[in-house]
């Protein structure tokens, strides 16, 4: 590949991969770039707004910017350009080329680590966290890469600047960008202890043969970090049994989806129910409790979604994508999930709340008014914002007001 030209069947591939982690499922900008892509028309260019959603994450609540679809897919592909002479070493298996898919490296990972911590002469397992990754890699570090291009590097500093940071999360091309800029962090450790490490994004895990080699490597570790402006988590930087893998990045969920649900919510096991969701047909059990077990844990709200998208036909399941939509906080978060969902399913229309569509209406960023709008069109109700070119097209185009349907099939 060169920089001028990336293989056109890949590259949508690829931005329907970045969409699995996008935080606002776009009413119809999806569908549109998504085409551009396959048939190879440069994408045009826009003014790159960038919205803010208060994002319930694992251990914390974190206001996260987003950007529009045609902003990510543009941003996929100056990456890519610019990705096309950069090969990450092979223990590196998060995010490593433009076919990359999230499933198979995940578990090839959980293959390498179980191996490492069998061998006798590794007892230790050193782990190793960038402190704030996302939020903190100066925009000089990734514009002085050694795979940097000029397009690429100007359309990271117009980012920088409107959003205060070069990498957005949930954006695979920012994970793209993240994985390849801790390359110098990769020979560091490398040749201090080949073949006895692993990384996923900014999280390492280098087996060493005792506390005092352990202790060497993260001070090399933090000396690679902070040339590139960066630092070690102090929290997050653990020596522990190598065992300890087993029960953590290296844990294998087994059994049945339903079994392993219920068991999650015995447990208060947050992986395991995200686990659960996304492979559970249908329910009754899992459809009972699960408006219950996502109030609990709002960052289940994602996968939730994308279960009641297939329960949403059945009984229970219906009754529980209501009772989300009636009782879920009206916040800018639960509208993004939870109004592609109504857009999905009429039946569920009527049982979105006034509270939830003026949530979509008063945000900033186009996108999830554009949601709102499909929404307020499908109840019949008066718009809060005359309709964009897209909406336009749509109104006019679809008798149905039921096609170009926003994806919920999440990685969240």
């Amino acid at each position: 590949m060169t920089e001028e030209t990336l293989p056109v069947p890949a590259l949508p591939a690829a931005f329907d991969g970045d969409l699995l982690t996008d935080y606002v499922p776009d009413a119809l900008g999806a569908a549109d770039v998504r085409h551009l892509l396959s048939i190879g028309r440069p994408l045009d260019d826009e003014p790159l707004r960038v919205g803010r959603l208060r994002v319930p994450l694992a251990r914390r609540v974190e206001v996260v910017p987003v950007i529009s679809c045609a902003a990510r897919a543009r941003m996929l592909h100056l990456a890519e350009q610019a990705l096309s002479v950069h090969v990450p070493r092979p223990e590196v298996f998060s995010y490593r080329a433009l076919s990359w898919q999230y499933r198979p490296a995940y578990q090839a990972r959980q293959r390498h680590l179980r191996a490492l911590a069998a061998r006798a002469d590794l007892p230790l397992v050193l782990a190793l966290d960038v402190h704030r990754f996302g939020r903190s890699v100066p925009l000089d570090a990734l514009t002085q890469a050694p795979w940097m291009t000029e397009g690429l590097a100007d359309a990271l500093t117009a980012l920088h600047a409107v959003a205060g940071r070069s990498l957005l999360p949930g954006h695979r091309w920012a994970n793209r960008l993240a994985t390849a800029v801790l390359a110098p962090l990769d020979d560091t450790v490398a040749a201090l202890a080949p073949g006895r490490w692993a990384r996923w994004g900014d999280d390492l895990h280098v087996f060493v043969r005792d506390q005092a080699e352990a202790d060497g490597i993260r001070a090399a570790a933090a000396n690679a970090l902070q040339r590139l402006g960066l630092r070690l988590s102090a929290e997050k930087s653990t020596v522990a049994p190598a065992a300890s893998v087993l029960a953590g990045s290296a844990r294998v969920i087994e059994g049945g989806a339903e079994q392993i649900w219920q068991a999650g919510l015995a447990d208060g096991d947050v992986r395991a129910l995200r686990f659960a969701l996304s492979r559970t047909p249908p329910a009754d059990a899992v459809s009972r409790t699960l408006v219950n077990a996502v109030r609990d844990r709002p960052g289940l709200l994602p996968r939730a979604v994308h279960y009641l998208d297939r329960a949403a036909h059945s009984p229970l399941g219906q009754t529980a994508a209501k009772e989300l939509l009636g009782t879920s906080p009206p916040d800018a978060f639960t509208a993004a999930r939870l109004l592609p969902l109504a857009v999905r399913h009429p039946k569920l229309v009527p049982a979105v709340p006034d509270t939830l569509t003026a949530a979509g209406n008063r945000s900033a960023f186009l996108p999830l008014r554009e949601i709102a709008f499909r929404v307020d069109v499908l109840r019949g109700q008066q718009h809060a914002h005359p309709p964009t070119p897209r909406m336009c097209r749509w109104l006019a185009q679809d008798a149905s007001r039921h096609s170009h349907l926003p994806q919920v099939t999440t990685l969240l």
